[in-house]
C-alpha cells in the first residue's frame, strides 16, 4: 500500500559550519491534496544576505531571500511530473521507503504530512541556532567593546601631554584659626600727633629788659654779710643799719 505523498519536503544545503538557521540555505516542497504544489528555493543564506545588505548600504532584515514557483503535480507510479504555471516541467523520483523525493542532484525529505502547520523539528532546530547565534553574538560584542576600550585608552595616553608640576595644596585650618586668618588685623591706633599753633597762635615772648645801674649793683651787709636790695635800710639777716 502506497503512503500518500502530500506533505511538505525540505532539502537542506549546508554551509558546514554550523548554525544552518543563519549559514545554510533550505529549499521546501509542498505538495497539496488537490494536485497543486509550491516550490520555495532559498537564495541565499541569511548571514550571506545580511553581509551583502551591508556592503551595499541596505537596511539587514533577518529574511532569507526566496523564490517562489507554484504549478500542477501528477503522479504515475513512483515518479512525480511537475508542470509549473509559466510552462516549465519537472521530474522527481519518490524514495522506496517513500520519505523522500530525488529532484536531480537534491534530495527533499519529507518533515511533515500536513501541509498548513510548520513542521515542528525544523521551528526547534531554528530556535536553538537563534539561541546559539545570540550568545556567540554577545560573546563577540563583549570581546569586541574590550578591544575598543584598550585602543581608546592607548589613544588617549599617547595624546595627553605630562601634567605639569601642581602647586601644593593649602594646608587646611582649624575654625578657630582659619577665622582669624580671614579677619582683617586691626589696625594699630597712634596718638595723633598734635599740629604745631601757627605764629599767630603763639603767645608773644616777653622782651628782656635792661637792667639799670641800681639793679646791677648789689649791697651786702656789714655785720652779717646777706645780700640786700638796693634802697634797704636794715639787714633782713641781723637787722643791722646799712650803708
Amino acid at each position: 500500500m502506497t503512503k500518500p505523498v502530500t506533505g511538505q519536503y525540505e532539502c537542506l544545503h549546508r554551509s558546514g559550519i554550523g548554525l544552518d538557521y543563519f549559514t545554510s540555505r533550505v529549499d521546501r516542497l509542498t505538495l497539496y491534496p488537490n494536485g497543486r504544489f509550491a516550490l520555495i528555493t532559498q537564495n541565499r543564506s541569511r548571514a550571506v544576505n545580511a553581509a551583502q545588505s551591508l556592503m551595499s548600504g541596505q537596511a539587514i532584515t533577518s529574511n532569507a531571500p526566496e523564490t517562489r514557483r507554484e504549478g500542477s503535480y501528477t503522479r504515475q507510479d513512483r515518479l512525480l511530473i511537475f508542470s509549473f504555471d509559466d510552462g516549465a516541467q519537472m521530474q522527481a523520483q519518490i524514495a522506496w521507503n517513500e520519505e523522500g523525493l530525488q529532484i536531480d542532484t537534491n534530495f527533499f525529505q519529507k518533515v511533515s504530512d500536513s501541509t498548513v502547520l510548520p513542521p515542528t523539528h525544523r521551528l526547534k532546530q531554528d530556535m536553538d541556532d537563534i539561541a546559539k547565534g545570540i550568545k556567540i553574538a554577545t560573546t563577540i560584542g563583549g570581546i569586541a567593546l574590550k578591544a575598543a576600550k584598550g585602543i581608546h585608552e592607548t589613544i588617549q595616553t599617547i595624546q595627553t601631554p605630562a601634567p605639569q608640576t601642581s602647586q601644593p595644596a593649602p594646608v587646611p585650618q582649624p575654625p578657630m584659626q582659619q577665622q582669624q586668618a580671614e579677619s582683617p588685623a586691626p589696625t594699630p591706633a597712634y596718638p595723633s600727633t598734635p599740629t604745631p599753633p601757627s605764629v599767630a597762635q603763639q603767645a608773644p615772648t616777653p622782651m628782656p629788659q635792661q637792667a639799670t645801674p641800681a639793679q646791677v649793683e648789689t649791697l651786702y651787709c656789714d655785720q652779717c654779710g646777706a645780700p640786700a636790695r638796693p634802697g634797704k635800710r636794715f639787714c633782713n639777716q641781723c637787722g643791722a643799719r646799712l650803708p
